[in-house]
């Protein structure tokens, strides 16, 4: 069976009311620009995601963690520079291996943002000298002032809230979740969770919402292994999510190379 296309004034104001956000995730950007990730260019990774997410021309960019592997200032003051020239619309999120003060001088580390049809908000998951991450009690209240509101929700963090089926993963993951997932589950708005943090494609439902993890920009590790393994034949990728009228959306994930 074929569908029939929408006439095209119904397609223009289809995509008038779509808000299109990109995610990206665990960049880990060092300060010297000849230095690897684990074998990896990170910045070229990054600058070729960026470019990708130019020619999408999405309402937002999202940053969801680990930016930089190595926590220093001149890390930050690239990426921002990288960020501001490419003329998009952006926020950013701290996670285990970023410094949220040194971040902090440039923008904010936790945002609540309005659509015309969705809310978004982004949490700070990192705890300080560890890998886990943990949502402070000042994320919490940001968490609920945005459940306050019944208007339809899309929530960003660093850290999963749920097991990736990975025993080390999920180790390592948020150490408040229940607290997390206690807030959300009689709140039909929260949509959408997203997070970075495990460097692979991860999909679930958990009460009303649909969770997904997005592969990181840099290197990916095996998924569903109980030991650390980086999986060497996968690809970066980033993750494009519509926010359409009544709490619709749709998300798909595209692969690049470098």
């Amino acid at each position: 069976m074929t569908s029939t296309p929408l006439p095209h004034n119904n397609r223009t104001q289809q995509l008038a009311h779509t808000f299109r956000v990109v995610q990206l995730t665990d960049l880990h950007l060092l300060a010297d620009a000849k230095a690897r990730y684990r074998g990896a260019n990170t910045r070229a990774h990054f600058l070729t995601a960026l470019a990708l997410t130019q020619r999408l021309k999405p309402n937002l960019l999202l940053l969801t963690g680990d930016l930089a592997e190595d926590e220093q200032l001149a890390t930050y003051q690239w990426l921002y520079k990288q960020l501001t020239a490419s003329g998009l619309a952006w926020q950013w999120l701290p996670g285990n291996h970023d410094n949220p003060s040194l971040m902090r001088q440039f923008s904010p580390s936790h945002f609540h943002q309005q659509t015309p049809h969705w809310q978004m908000v982004g949490l700070n998951s990192h705890l300080p000298n560890h890998t886990q991450g943990r949502l402070a009690p000042q994320e919490l209240a940001l968490l609920q002032q945005a459940l306050n509101n019944p208007k339809p929700l899309l929530l960003a963090l660093h850290h999963p809230p749920v097991s990736v089926n990975s025993q080390w993963k999920d180790a390592i993951a948020l150490e408040n979740a229940a607290e997390f997932w206690a807030k959300l589950k009689h709140q039909p708005q929260a949509r959408l969770v997203i997070f970075g943090h495990v460097h692979q494609a991860f999909a679930s439902k958990n009460y009303h919402s649909h969770t997904l993890a997005t592969p990181a920009s840099s290197v990916q590790f095996t998924a569903d292994s109980n030991t650390f393994a980086i999986n060497q034949s996968a690809l970066p990728a980033l993750r494009l999510i519509r926010l359409k009228p009544a709490g619709r959306y749709s998300t798909r994930l595209i692969y690049f190379k470098i």
